[in-house]
């Protein structure tokens, strides 16, 4: 979603994902690749960190009883994308947050983290064991 959302803002669709790497490096979130696309790939790997950091979260929490609740699905899906992203920008420092928000709109954030909870909820409602083999 990140990637869409800069694509359509920014015409540069790694920017958000470039950005993270500022959490190693320090410094200002950069928009540029890096050498190599090194940024890119850097940001890739510490955002699929944080992703499933939260997923454990959600499903340690959350997970048997999403797998048997829709509502369960998306409240905890909710509740676990909600806090990440008051984690990420009212509970770290600075040079810990992600740094999307240098390239990104407001609305764009938004879907950002509601993707995060629609991906959790799906992983879940995919993963539900059948009524007829639960007996």
């Amino acid at each position: 979603m990140a990637l869409a959302c800069s694509r359509r803002e920014n015409r540069h669709a790694a920017r958000p994902l470039n950005a993270i790497t500022h959490i190693y490096d320090g410094g200002a979130p950069p928009a540029h690749d890096g050498r190599l696309r090194r940024n890119t790939a850097l940001g890739l790997t510490l955002h699929t960190g944080a992703s499933i950091w939260w997923a454990l979260f959600y499903e340690r929490l959350f997970g048997t009883a999403a797998r048997r609740s829709t509502a369960w699905a998306a409240g905890g899906a909710s509740a676990i994308a909600g806090a990440a992203y008051v984690v990420d920008y009212f509970v770290v420092g600075r040079r810990f947050r992600p740094g999307f928000e240098s390239f990104l709109s407001a609305r764009s954030m938004f879907a950002v983290y509601a993707a995060l909870a629609t991906g959790f909820a799906a992983a879940s409602l995919i993963s539900r064991t059948p009524p007829r083999a639960r007996h």
